[in-house]
């Protein structure tokens, strides 16, 4: 779940009336990382994805570093993790921009192999959207914000 905003120019500036758009702009995600466990509560992981800003037609590929701690050192243990990063955009009218991210989750081990991690967390995304207004000699930079509640299910390889 989440949403996408974009941060709009004060209309008082600019001396004209700012509309939101009511076309149901949402993103949609897919990420896939690879890590490894510096000790047994800390793992290091580089994450890449792929984005779509739905309303915008842009597409974007996160890149991006992750760190979990894990309260104990064994399986089927809490963990709190942190990603931070960069995303290369596809689109014309969208520059990269940079991507972070908090979350909660515990890890299910099904086996000494295999296992799940669920968590819950907070993704904030920005970029900047080039555009044009009423005006068509005027282009517009505005930061493209996206802020996604996360609730995520990783099937981990140990």
């Amino acid at each position: 779940m989440g949403w996408t905003d974009v941060s709009i120019p004060n209309p008082e500036e600019y001396g004209e009336e700012i509309t939101f758009s009511e076309d149901g702009q949402y993103g949609k995600s897919l990420r896939l990382y690879a890590g490894y466990f510096l000790s047994p509560q800390l793992s290091l992981n580089l994450g890449f994805g792929l984005d779509r800003y739905e309303g915008y037609s842009a597409n974007t590929a996160p890149l991006v570093v992750q760190g979990n701690y894990y309260l104990s050192p064994g399986k089927n243990s809490f963990f709190a993790s942190a990603e931070v990063g960069t995303q290369i955009a596809f689109s014309e009218n969208l520059d990269k921009g940079y991507v972070f991210a908090l979350s909660l989750g515990r890890e299910i081990a099904f086996s000494d192999k295999t296992g799940l991690n669920v968590y819950l967390g907070y993704n904030f995304q920005q970029s900047r959207y080039e555009h044009e207004n009423k005006h068509p000699d005027v282009i517009y930079l505005n930061k493209l914000n996206r802020k996604s509640f996360i609730i995520g299910v990783d099937f981990v390889v140990f």
